[in-house]
């Protein structure tokens, strides 16, 4: 359903409350309004949610066969409707193609049948049937709640559940005034340099502005109607719709704001969410019962990879371009140290590589880091880059499909079991939420088998990768905290850190989001 004719069905049940059987119009409203997110995001987390807890050979099997299957007649749906939109040239070739996706179609349908017969869970985790209020109030646990923002072209829905209650609220900002405040938010946000322009040996520049009245309306807007209901909370998994995917809700500001927005000491006293609750990121409502449904307490240790040789590239090469990063060796040690991991599993510098990855045994490996540059999608032209890429250190002479660079659907095909995965890089959290398939970093992960991922948000500075990352790991282990718990945490005291005063700026607290399961504790060796 599209989300502008879910809009006026909304509006309808706002102005217009009808009770169908025993649900009322929030329960119905609710469930509808999950039908209006892109599946992409939380299909993947559901697919890696399900490889997991697919733990004997036959199961995996069956679940490979399945998605093999799937992944065939996908693509051969998309074949066939460009040989369509050529018309007659292309007919009979179409026509062939045709009689193949129904070959295809079949063997899909065979395949999840016998995926269903050995494994039974597997329609629980991949489901898009929209969860109930009731369902998700069971999944939640004490100190736990969900908030989703619907944005549409007539106002903003929001629901706010607990285990005890559920509120829905209206607001009359349309998607239109929740984009523009939004944009005002990420023009303070995403201009940041990139990962490796400061060290943390070196003075850090002051940062700009940001609109701080903007997300003060935002917030009134569409926390403060809901905020009573989650008055014993302590962590918050966020479903938002729109351009709010691009707004960590903890810079939102909670109480109308004094001082200059460029003054770290205003900034620094500034009623940020932030510190009012841990946050964990969801791409669907749904993806509430894959993380939680999927148990990987016999995952142990650290594994680190990163400090990527740039130099190694050829001249030309847009990886050739790349600053070096002194903190991503230091960030991986000290995260192997929180994790107790010892050097064993530590790729740096020439050992960083692609192939080091794909042949690493990452399957009973708690926490998986990396710490290296990103490179986003780039269309056409040179250097063209269809899906983002983590960059290694290339090979020194060509070897197989080993190019140095770990794009999004080569990292979807790694087998992981990890409570979390560590993605210390920029801008990782970008997801296309219209596209399908695997076609992010934080998607790709996910489908590998991640139950959590800490994600940059913008263009993360080095020393402020390092701090936070380190911290949120250390905190975790040392207090046996949730992972979200954590983070914010580790977030509060970089704000509050007058060591440096551009630590007080969003930009830098908040440059790490949590993605996936917010209560996931990490397991050392």
């Amino acid at each position: 359903m599209r989300t502008g004719v879910l809009a006026v069905l909304l509006g309808l049940m706002w102005t217009c409350p009808v009770i169908a059987q025993d649900r009322s119009p929030l329960e119905i409203a609710f469930e509808d309004a999950q039908l209006a997110g892109a599946p992409g995001a939380g299909a993947a987390l559901a697919d890696g949610a399900a490889r997991i807890a697919a733990d004997d050979p036959g199961l995996r099997d069956a679940f490979e066969a399945h998605r093999a299957a799937e992944q065939t007649r996908h693509a051969l749906e998309t074949v066939l409707a460009t040989l369509r939109s050529q018309g007659a040239p292309a007919a009979e070739r179409a026509r062939g193609v045709a009689a193949d996706l129904d070959r295809a179609t079949t063997a899909a349908q065979t395949a999840r049948a016998r995926l269903d017969s050995v494994y039974p869970a597997f329609g629980d985790l991949t489901d898009p049937t929209p969860l109930s209020v009731a369902a998700v109030q069971a999944l939640l646990k004490p100190g736990e709640g969900l908030v989703v923002i619907l944005p549409s072209d007539r106002a903003t829905y929001v629901w706010a559940v607990t285990a005890d209650s559920a509120v829905w609220r209206r607001s009359d900002m349309t998607a239109g005034d929740v984009a523009t405040d939004a944009a005002r938010l990420q023009a303070g946000l995403g201009g940041a340099e990139g990962r490796g322009a400061v060290d943390a040996a070196r003075p850090a520049r002051s940062g700009t502005g940001f609109d701080r009245a903007a997300a003060y309306r935002l917030y009134q807007a569409l926390w403060a109607p809901v905020a009573d209901s989650l008055s014993q909370v302590q962590t918050v998994y966020v479903v938002a719709d729109g351009s709010l995917r691009a707004v960590p809700p903890g810079v939102l500001v909670t109480a109308a704001p004094t001082g200059d927005d460029r003054d770290p000491a205003a900034l620094r006293a500034t009623a940020w969410l932030q510190r009012r609750y841990a946050f964990a990121i969801l791409p669907t409502v749904t993806s509430l019962r894959a993380v939680q449904r999927t148990v990987t307490s016999d995952s142990r240790g650290f594994a680190g990879f990163g400090d990527a040789d740039m130099t190694a590239y050829p001249a030309g090469s847009v990886a050739k371009t790349l600053a070096p990063l002194p903190g991503a060796g230091r960030e991986l040690r000290a995260l192997s140290r929180a994790m107790r991991g010892g050097d064993r599993n530590l790729k740096l510098g020439a050992a960083a590589t692609e192939a080091a990855v794909k042949s690493a045994p990452l399957s009973d490996i708690s926490v998986v880091a990396f710490a290296m540059h990103a490179l986003p999608v780039k269309e056409g032209g040179e250097g063209a880059l269809r899906e983002p890429a983590l960059v290694f250190t290339p090979p020194a002479a060509p070897q197989g499909e080993d190019d140095g660079v770990l794009t999004a659907s080569e990292a979807a095909q790694l087998r992981l079991k990890a409570d979390l995965v560590i993605l210390s890089a920029c801008d990782t959290a970008q997801d296309d939420p219209q596209a399908l398939g695997v076609n992010s970093l934080s998607r790709a992960f996910f489908y590998a088998g991640a139950r959590s991922l800490l994600v940059s948000n913008w263009r993360i500075r080095d020393d402020v990768a390092e701090r936070l990352s380190v911290r949120t790991v250390t905190l975790a282990r040392r207090n046996r905290a949730a992972v979200a718990d954590a983070l914010q945490r580790a977030s509060l005291e970089m704000l509050d850190d007058r060591s440096d005063p551009t630590f007080a700026h969003p930009a830098q607290w908040a440059a790490f989001s949590l993605l996936g399961d917010g209560a996931v504790r990490l397991v050392g060796r």
